[in-house]
């Protein structure tokens, strides 16, 4: 392929970083003047050479060895004394990114700091190209494809028109897992047979306890790992992150708890039914919150995709929590619902 291209040499260099890091992201073709110019010299340069517009709009100063030193608008270079020295108008503090990081992160930077341009520079701070405004479009679109899917259980990208055989290979695996998981609800609630059997109605009130733990906590690991994403939540400070879905949890299990008990008291003539419900709808959700926002903290931690296991792991969460406390407290509380 090289070797049918007009201009090798401007590719080449790129094929050393992986597709999705930064410096598989990048443009190589790169304007960047020295800090000793002076206003006038960097004006002339800029008419001698012709760069593209994108690239003029956010020029890089650049020292002998071409580490970044800073960066100068085109406005400020307009404006400036012609004698006066890049050094002395430049913005030493640039947003940078090293060319090993992954193009989320770089995504992340422009997004937050709004950038018309990201440098890329090598571990000893040597400039290397830069991310335009363009390419994180892109980036952006791929990234989100891939929570999505991640989310939903799919590792690859799959289209509606793609075949069958694809499909199946993309999704059973997971499919599996779940299966798994699903044997341990089964196991919990196995332990409570007695109990069932003695009030038969708990097997159906079981299901919504356990149905609205797993609504929360999708809700609540959705907010997560979108917020992991763009990097609104880190490490250091997750404790913020859960005691706030904690909290969400408690208010909304509560407000849920009530609505629930006193349907469920009405229906079957039994305020301590509602009770029970209720206090399991309450505890369940708060455990929802707690772990949609602690299980992709983890393994984001131990280098996972938050997005690729959360939701089966979450859910098992609900589903043993909810049946473990709505059952357990039906059994504690039997001699009342008889």
């Amino acid at each position: 392929m090289l070797a049918r291209l007009e201009d090798p040499d401007e590719v080449r260099p790129l094929l050393i970083h992986p597709d999705e890091t930064a410096g598989g992201r990048m443009t190589s073709e790169l304007f960047a003047l020295r800090r000793r110019m002076t206003v006038q010299e960097a004006m002339r340069a800029l008419r001698d050479l012709g760069p593209s517009e994108e690239v003029t709009y956010y020029l890089f100063v650049v020292d002998r060895d071409n580490v970044l030193r800073g960066v100068v608008s085109l406005r400020r270079l307009i404006t400036s004394e012609p004698t006066t020295t890049l050094e002395s108008i430049m913005d030493p503090d640039v947003i940078r990114v090293r060319a090993s990081a992954d193009q989320e992160e770089a995504a992340r930077l422009m997004s937050r700091y709004s950038l018309p341009a990201l440098p890329v520079v090598d571990d000893a701070g040597r400039l290397l190209g830069m991310i335009t405004h363009d390419d994180l479009v892109d980036v952006i679109e791929e990234e989100a494809s891939e929570d999505i899917y991640r989310l939903g259980g799919v590792l690859d990208e799959e289209r509606t028109s793609g075949p069958v055989s694809a499909s199946v290979r993309r999704r059973l695996p997971w499919l599996y897992v779940n299966l798994v998981t699903a044997f341990l609800a089964a196991w919990v609630i196995s332990q409570f047979k007695a109990t069932i059997e003695r009030v038969a109605v708990l097997a159906a009130f079981q299901a919504i306890v356990a149905g609205q733990g797993g609504n929360a906590g999708t809700q609540a690991l959705t907010v997560m790992v979108r917020s992991i994403a763009l990097g609104d939540v880190e490490l250091r400070d997750a404790w913020r992150a859960l005691l706030k879905e904690v909290t969400v949890g408690l208010v909304n299990g509560i407000a849920v708890g009530i609505a629930v008990g006193a349907i469920a008291s009405l229906l079957q003539g039994n305020p301590v039914l509602g009770v029970i419900i209720g206090l399991a709808m309450i505890g369940n959700m708060m455990a929802a919150g707690l772990a949609g926002a602690l299980v992709p903290m983890i393994l984001k931690r131990l280098h996972v995709d938050p997005a690729l296991a959360s939701g089966i792991i979450v859910t098992t969460v609900t589903d043993v929590t909810g049946f473990g406390l709505f059952l357990g407290l039906a059994t504690l509380f039997i001699q009342w619902l008889v």
